[in-house]
């Protein structure tokens, strides 16, 4: 038994260091910028945008201050008195570049999807779709990094990512800066790479080819649903180190932090159902030897246990949180480390629950509105009150 214990703890270890190897340059920002493209075909800039959230502004402003010559910056919402219609009038004023669409209620897929088509439907003249969130801020050279290896010829995709940049020491803070972090240092693995929906672009005409106007229109998410589609087509997402959003957070709570991450897991159940299932052995060996260790010291100080054993585990904690500091290098600002050691401990134990969670639902609740999910993300039924 303690031979399985310390193969385990052995082998997380292996991918934490191997993730941080693999990633940390890409994370870091590979080779920077993108060089300047010989031409700037027209590109739109579409944003689903809900709601009036702290820093929004901020990034709506990013989004229109580019220096890609020419495009247009399409924010969708799903009503035309959405608090989002007037921050962005706000921002924008009398800029020619700014456009606002009204996609109305979703009935067959997330409404997300429904008011990204919206704005695609308003981009008629662009020939590069290029795919952001509002609450996050944008360099200028944000949309030529996306679009350059598209006009190049190097691949019909690409994909950013954000990074959390923390406010605070709060554990839930951390723990999401922790978790995104994680999901940075995967993008350049070519072999497992998707697209993320909050940076992201495609040309219209591979957009018309793979067919992702039916795919997102009867979908329950963008990303998820797309990467596996495009796959089938030999697709992958360019992963662009240059294309890194910040974003700036403070005063997360665990139960935000709960949410959002349990909704990522069920995106990855819906949408890749095999990936899901493989999911289970590799939460248990990133999550159970810090459990086990712990198990281990504890057995040793309540009475006669193996002395040996418990060196073991210390030797493994020593080198868990030795990780821990490792990644610390990673992040934007600087935070303490016992804040920084919390955050990363609790980040383990927050993705057992939340894949935990998976298990007892079929149903998908984000931003007021539930949906019914069915095999490979396919909305069944969207549920709202009234």
């Amino acid at each position: 038994m303690l031979y399985f214990v310390f193969a385990v703890m052995a082998v997380q270890l292996a991918v934490l260091t191997a993730l941080f190897l693999l990633g940390r340059r890409h994370v870091l920002g590979g080779d920077g910028p993108e060089p300047a493209p010989e031409a700037y075909p027209r590109v739109a800039v579409i944003v689903p945008a809900t709601g009036d959230h702290p820093g929004m502004r901020e990034a709506v402003a990013s989004l229109l201050d580019q220096e890609y010559p020419e495009f247009t910056v399409i924010f969708a919402t799903a009503t035309a008195d959405d608090p989002a219609v007037g921050l962005v009038r706000g921002v924008a004023g009398d800029d020619g570049r700014a456009l606002v669409v009204t996609a109305g209620r979703a009935e067959r897929c997330g409404q997300k999807n429904h008011n990204i088509l919206a704005g695609i439907r308003a981009a008629a003249t662009a020939e590069i779709f290029v795919f952001c969130d509002s609450s996050h801020l944008a360099d200028r050279r944000f949309v030529t990094n996306l679009a350059a290896p598209i006009i190049r010829g190097d691949a019909p995709m690409t994909s950013g990512f954000h990074r959390i940049v923390p406010g605070d020491g709060a554990t839930g803070t951390i723990g999401m800066a922790i978790t995104c972090l994680a999901l940075h240092l995967l993008q350049p693995i070519r072999a497992i790479t998707q697209p993320w929906g909050g940076a992201m672009a495609i040309s219209r005409a591979a957009f018309e080819r793979f067919g992702l106007r039916d795919l997102w229109g009867r979908n329950i998410v963008d990303d998820f649903s797309m990467g596996p589609h495009l796959h089938r087509f030999g697709v992958a997402a360019w992963p662009v180190a240059a294309a890194c959003l910040d974003t700036p957070l403070a005063g997360m709570t665990l139960s935000r932090w709960d949410d959002w991450l349990t909704r990522q897991l069920l995106y990855l159940k819906f949408c890749i159902p095999p990936g899901w299932l493989v999911s289970i052995l590799a939460v248990f060996v990133l999550s159970a030897p810090p459990v086990l260790a712990l198990g281990l010291l504890a057995a040793w100080l309540a009475g006669p246990a193996c002395g040996l054993a418990a060196l073991g585990a210390v030797a493994y904690l020593t080198a868990f949180l030795g990780l821990g500091l490792a990644y610390r290098g990673l992040c934007p600002r600087w935070v303490g480390v016992f804040p920084w050691l919390r955050g990363y401990a609790a980040t383990f134990a927050m993705l057992a629950w939340c894949f935990g969670r998976t298990f007892t639902t079929n149903t998908m609740s984000w931003r007021g509105i539930a949906y019914e999910v069915g095999w490979g993300g396919v909305v069944k039924r969207v549920l709202r009150r009234g």
